[in-house]
């Protein structure tokens, strides 16, 4: 587990990297100078935690995340299409779907389809 040194990322905003024991973490100063923990998974993340300083942002996320409080989700994703770009379009759209909360849809049209479903495992 580490973490690096804070550095401005190109939107202004004050940063640092992490690595943890389950992944990648971004961690940002907010503009009430808390710091805030995000898991990285790909190109979408989770707020895990929020502190005072970077290493306790750090530190709660390492403990929310921990293997005894984790609780493990599995995504099936099904996507038909007549193009790769068909596929390319509904897989973005059950990203953002899953961005904003949704633990399940799906749609239809002409060109294709898809659907998804996340459920928790242990």
């Amino acid at each position: 587990m580490s973490i690096g040194r804070p550095y401005q990322n190109p939107n202004g905003d004050t940063q640092c990297d992490a690595k943890g024991i389950l992944g990648d973490y971004v961690i940002r100063k907010t503009a009430d100078h808390t710091w805030i923990a995000i898991q990285l998974f790909g190109a979408v993340g989770s707020i895990a935690a929020t502190a005072l300083t970077p290493e306790a942002a750090f530190e709660q996320a390492e403990n929310h995340y921990s293997a005894k409080n984790q609780k493990r989700l599995k995504m099936t994703l099904e996507i038909e299409g007549v193009e790769t770009f068909d596929l390319e379009l509904a897989l973005n759209e059950a990203l953002k779907l899953v961005s904003e909360g949704y633990t399940s849809g799906f749609d239809r049209n002409d060109t294709g389809r898809y659907q998804f479903s996340i459920t928790a495992i242990n």
